[in-house]
């Protein structure tokens, strides 16, 4: 009688054991969800703008148009810190052993609207730059 307590004790235990697992693997999927990915654009009027696409597995591509016409497109890696908001793209041309820029940005996301600030050993930018999301 003492096993058969003892065994449905521990299947019970085994049963709650899972469902907290559950719901926590549930809980850290919606928060780890990357806020920056997508396309943003900013535009700075006569046709000229500027185009960033986050990609979920942290690469990207980087499109300025001068007058509607698409600039030579820039491909990145980039790390975006939910926490801190500090978004640091990696700038490296195809077959290079090392980057050839590192920008890092200050970033403040509200909806579709992105701010963004540049910073660097001398400062940061005073206006950021603001993208919407498409």
């Amino acid at each position: 009688m003492k096993v058969l307590k003892f065994l449905g004790i521990a299947i019970m235990a085994t049963i709650i054991n899972i469902s907290f697992m559950a719901c926590s693997d549930d809980d850290e999927d919606k928060g780890s969800s990357n806020p920056i990915v997508g396309t943003w654009q900013e535009d700075e009027g006569n046709g000229n703008y500027f185009v960033w696409k986050f990609n979920a597995d942290g690469t990207g591509i980087e499109q300025e148009y001068y007058n509607g016409q698409l600039e030579e497109p820039v491909t990145f890696t980039y790390t975006y810190d939910t926490k801190t908001t500090v978004l640091t793209i990696t700038y490296k041309e195809e077959g290079d052993l090392i980057a050839e820029d590192i920008d890092t940005y200050y970033v403040t996301i509200n909806d579709n609207t992105m701010k963004v600030r540049e910073f660097w050993d001398g400062g940061e930018d005073e206006t950021p730059d603001i993208y919407t999301k498409k």
